[in-house]
C-alpha cells in the first residue's frame, strides 16, 4: 500500500515537472522561436560586431566606454549577455566600447606639416595646445621643428602638446584682406599666392549667404598677419533643402603638376571611408554631395600628404 502511494507520488511530480517544462517552452517559442544564436564579440572592431549583430537580427545598444590597455580603440571591450550561446530573438545586447589605453605614445610629428601634424596629434587621442613659432632659414614654413612631450613619450589621453613650429626664413606680414562673400575655392587660392596657408574650412547654414561663399574668416578683414600664417573660414552650405542631412564638399586643386592623385577620407562617428580616389588635373574643381551624419570631417590628400581639411 505505502509502495504504490509513493509511486503514485514519485508519477506526479513528474508530470508535473514535465508539464511546468511544456509551459516554458510555449512561452520561450511564443515570445522568440527558438532564438538565435549570439557570438563572442569582445575584441571585435566595433564595425564587424554590429556587421555580426545584424546579420542575425539582434538589436544592440551601447551600455559605456571604458579604458584599455589589452583592447584597441574602437573596439568592443564587453557585452551583455556573453556570447557562445543562444539568446531569445529580439533581446538587447549592450556593448561595452573601449577607449583604448589611457595613456598613449606621443606620434612622430618632427618634419610633418602642422595640418597633418594637427589630424595625427588628434587621432592619437591627445590635443594640439599651444603652437609656438621660430624663424628657421633652412626649414619650410609650417614644418613641425619639434614637440613637447617629446616623441615616443606617453601622455594621458585628452593631454595637450605644445608644437613648435617653423615660421621660415624672413618675416613678410600683410594686412589681411576681405575674404566675405567670395566663392571660397577662388578665395584659398588668393591666400596661398601671397604666402598664406589654408586652415579650417567650416561648412555651416546661413541664411541668405550664397552657397559655396564665405561667411566669417580668422583672421579678421585689416588684422596683420605674417608668412605662412593659417587663414580659417566658414562656408555657406547650401539650399535649406540639404540641412541637417547633406553637405557639398568643394575643393580646387592647386597649380602645379599638370596630374596628381586625389584622394578624399571622410570620418563621422569615429567611422572612416574614401569617398575620392582619382587622378586629376591642375585647377579640376572637385564638388561631392556628402551625407552627415553628427560632426563630419573630410581630409584632402594631394599624392598623399595631407593638404587640408574640412570640417562639415
Amino acid at each position: 500500500m505505502i509502495r504504490a502511494l509513493f509511486r503514485g507520488l514519485v508519477w506526479a511530480v513528474f508530470f508535473l515537472v514535465l508539464g511546468g517544462a511544456a509551459g516554458l517552452g510555449a512561452i520561450y517559442v511564443w515570445r522568440g522561436g527558438e532564438g538565435v544564436y549570439l557570438p563572442q564579440l569582445a575584441g571585435q572592431d566595433i564595425v564587424r560586431g554590429l556587421e555580426m549583430l545584424s546579420e542575425r537580427g539582434i538589436p544592440l545598444r551601447v551600455s559605456g566606454w571604458a579604458f584599455s590597455d589589452k583592447v584597441p580603440q574602437n573596439h568592443i571591450l564587453g557585452q551583455s549577455p556573453p556570447g557562445g550561446r543562444r539568446i531569445r530573438k529580439g533581446r538587447t545586447v549592450s556593448l561595452i566600447i573601449s577607449r583604448g589605453a589611457r595613456d598613449v605614445k606621443v606620434p612622430p610629428l618632427v618634419g610633418e606639416d602642422l595640418s597633418r601634424a594637427e589630424t595625427l596629434v588628434r587621432l592619437n587621442g591627445l590635443r594640439v595646445g599651444h603652437i609656438e613659432r621660430v624663424f628657421d632659414q633652412e626649414r619650410r614654413v609650417d614644418e613641425v621643428l619639434g614637440v613637447w612631450p617629446a616623441v615616443g613619450g606617453s601622455a594621458r589621453r585628452g593631454d595637450q602638446v605644445v608644437l613648435l613650429v617653423s615660421q621660415g626664413g624672413a618675416e613678410r606680414s600683410y594686412a589681411m584682406p576681405t575674404l566675405i562673400g567670395e566663392p571660397v575655392n577662388k578665395a584659398l587660392d588668393r591666400m596661398r599666392k601671397i604666402g598664406l596657408a589654408v586652415g579650417r574650412v567650416r561648412y555651416l547654414d546661413r541664411e541668405g549667404a550664397l552657397r559655396g561663399t564665405i561667411v566669417s574668416q580668422i583672421p579678421q578683414s585689416g588684422y596683420r598677419v605674417l608668412a605662412g600664417q593659417r587663414v580659417h573660414v566658414d562656408v555657406a552650405r547650401g539650399s535649406q533643402g540639404l540641412v541637417g542631412n547633406f553637405s557639398v564638399l568643394r575643393y580646387r586643386v592647386p597649380p602645379g603638376r599638370p596630374r596628381r592623385h586625389l584622394r578624399i577620407e571622410l570620418e563621422s562617428g569615429g567611422e572612416k571611408k574614401d569617398v575620392l580616389s582619382r587622378q586629376v588635373r591642375a585647377g579640376e574643381e572637385i564638388h561631392i554631395l556628402i551625407p552627415l551624419k553628427g560632426r563630419t570631417w573630410a581630409r584632402i590628400y594631394l599624392d598623399n600628404e595631407l593638404i587640408e581639411e574640412q570640417d562639415h
